[in-house]
């Protein structure tokens, strides 16, 4: 084989390999966004079921948003919770604030501010969604208003994520 077809198929296998590596090394916003159900044992006969998702608000503030189930063997649902922590120093709650969400077909639902009395930190909200666990939609987005002392912030929680949470209601 002469040697400028045997550098010529060197460089294209190495660029195919290089473009592949990419594809399968680096993964998609929506793969890097996606996180699936954790389902963990915290004591003997107590579950938390969560999930965990790097979203960002209209004000373009990044938002870790984790919604959660705590379960007691024997029991009903403990906790039903969905907590938002904003990069510190970037974002403050405005306590104690409900959480408003917003359907697609444009229900208002309220959650209610866990930390009322004393927030961890700042930029850390929880809301109790049990009340509203089942008017949550099932098949479209939604859409959050963050009670920022600053400005109010929206949030919107793809259909995917609305999917998760939904599983998590149904463990």
């Amino acid at each position: 084989m002469p040697q400028t077809l045997r550098q010529t198929l060197f460089v294209l296998a190495s660029l195919l390999i290089l473009l592949g590596g990419s594809f399968y090394g680096v993964p998609s916003q929506s793969m890097a966004q996606a996180a699936p159900m954790q389902q963990q044992t915290e004591a003997p006969g107590q579950v938390i079921y969560q999930t965990r998702h790097r979203l960002k608000d209209s004000l373009g503030n990044s938002w870790q948003v984790i919604f959660y189930k705590r379960v007691a063997e024997g029991e009903e649902t403990r906790n039903l919770n969905l907590r938002l922590a904003g990069f510190p120093g970037a974002v403050e709650f405005q306590h104690p604030q409900p959480l408003i969400l917003t359907t697609s077909r444009g229900e208002i639902l309220e959650a209610a501010d866990d930390f009322a009395e004393e927030a961890p930190a700042p930029n850390i909200g929880e809301y109790d969604v049990r009340a509203i666990a089942n008017r949550l939609p099932s098949r479209s987005s939604l859409e959050l208003t963050l009670p920022l002392k600053e400005r109010a912030a929206s949030l919107q929680i793809p259909l995917p994520v609305v999917l998760e949470w939904q599983d998590i209601l149904k463990k």
